[in-house]
């Protein structure tokens, strides 16, 4: 039980954030960009930069996740987990986007 009181403190520096605020403050942030980037950008290559990006994280952390050993690994599967999510957001701003955006 103590692995999981410590895995809820990320330690930035002098700073000491809950994991879920951190997801949390980092998903809302990702989102309103992802809309705004939605609506600004006229090419779709560009709109989709995040999505890849995230994506390409998603694919490198797991990766190394089934390289390493130990603590190593549960690192990579925790980043993983977390660009993860990142990845939903973005497709979450896209279907805000193509919801609002149809054309009638």
């Amino acid at each position: 039980m103590p692995i999981l009181r410590e895995f809820n403190m990320l330690h930035f520096g002098i700073f000491d954030i809950r994991t879920d605020i951190f997801v949390l403050i980092t998903s809302i942030i990702l989102l309103s960009v992802q809309v705004l980037l939605c609506y600004k950008a006229k090419n779709k290559t560009v709109r989709l930069i995040p999505v890849y990006l995230f994506s390409i994280l998603t694919v490198l952390f797991m990766i190394l996740a089934f390289l390493n050993d130990d603590w190593d690994r549960f690192g990579c599967l925790v980043l993983a987990s977390f660009t993860a999510i990142l990845v939903v957001i973005c497709s979450i701003g896209w279907i805000i986007y193509l919801l609002t955006n149809r054309k009638k």
